[in-house]
């Protein structure tokens, strides 16, 4: 009974120990560069390295192999503005405090930071006209092929809950903040290029490095249930180390109760990672998953089987 019970207990371990030898054998670089020991959770799928802000939403997303590179998002304002596009009440950012949650899955690695906030009346300065549920994920694909999306990709999926409205005729406006995680490696430019609105260039070389874009349409939540509206985003480039990301939804979103909309933080995966082509690191990578995959199915098929061992053990 000993000896079926280390055989089987011993097979979990097994697998790891695999999938750490293949991505530690083809990714070498990725243990190069560590992150700085401020952040509270920092996590890479073997190309992409994210590092969050301790207490608000942000992310700097960077390709592991290139140091002292990246782009940090984050959540700038939330607002709702009438007709005349006039902002007649917004978010109290500055004064919320965040929750931070490790929602990863099998997929994706998942942070969470969700809020309750003040919502400010432009009418009445300093008069709270009440208060609106946030929560802003940012989303990392695991491994090559991830139903979450492509693994040089992180997705900010931004939702919020309970606005109260102003005007049955008003809209919301979400701004995001973005900048080199480097100023003194990278530029930032606009760009039109592929659906992508903003883009992270190397000062060295001019290669591009990062880019951002969001999505066309959002998600709002209705009476009737769920409907797409536009989501129309324009870039403000503060400088070559700061721009604002402004999206406004269709007008007459006073009936919605909430809204969803996701945009993306895109890495430019250099050819190759440590002399290793990229197609083959991203091979290795499902490789690896579908290893982990493949040992806990047979670990619980054994853990499932009767054991002989035990049989014997058990006649007199």
């Amino acid at each position: 009974m000993r000896l079926g019970s280390v055989v089987r207990s011993g097979l979990p371990a097994l697998g790891a120990m695999l999938v750490a030898a293949l991505l530690l054998a083809t990714v070498p670089a990725a243990s190069a560069w560590s992150p700085p020991s401020t952040d509270p959770v920092a996590w890479s799928n073997g190309l992409v390295l994210c590092q969050f802000a301790p207490a608000s939403p942000s992310v700097a997303a960077s390709a592991v192999a290139v140091p002292e590179s990246g782009l940090t998002a984050s959540l700038a304002g939330l607002a709702e503005a009438n007709a005349g596009g006039v902002v007649v009440a917004t978010a109290s950012l500055a004064t919320a405090s965040w929750n931070v949650t490790n929602v990863s899955s099998d997929d994706a690695y998942d942070l969470e930071f969700t809020t309750t906030a003040t919502v400010a009346s432009s009418a009445a300065p300093g008069t709270a006209a009440g208060s609106v549920a946030l929560s802003i994920q940012f989303v990392l694909p695991a491994y090559a092929g991830s139903p979450t999306g492509p693994t040089d990709a992180v997705a900010l999926e931004f939702s919020e809950a309970g606005w109260p409205w102003q005007g049955a005729g008003d809209h919301l406006v979400l701004t995001l903040a973005a900048a080199p995680t480097y100023a003194s490696t990278e530029s930032l430019r606009a760009t039109t290029s592929d659906g992508w609105i903003l883009a992270s260039d190397a000062n060295a070389t001019g290669a591009e490095r990062e880019r951002m874009g969001v999505n066309a349409s959002a998600t709002a939540t209705v009476p009737g249930g769920p409907r797409s509206i536009a989501a129309n985003a324009t870039v403000a480039l503060l400088s070559s180390a700061e721009a604002r990301v402004t999206i406004a939804f269709s007008a007459a979103a006073g009936a919605f109760t909430g809204l969803a909309l996701t945009a993306h933080v895109g890495i430019v995966l250099p050819s190759t990672v440590a002399g290793i082509p990229i197609s083959e690191v991203l091979a290795a990578i499902a490789a690896a998953a579908l290893i982990s995959v493949a040992l806990a199915a047979f670990a619980r098929r054994v853990r499932r089987r009767p054991s002989q061992l035990v049989y014997a053990e058990e006649e007199p």
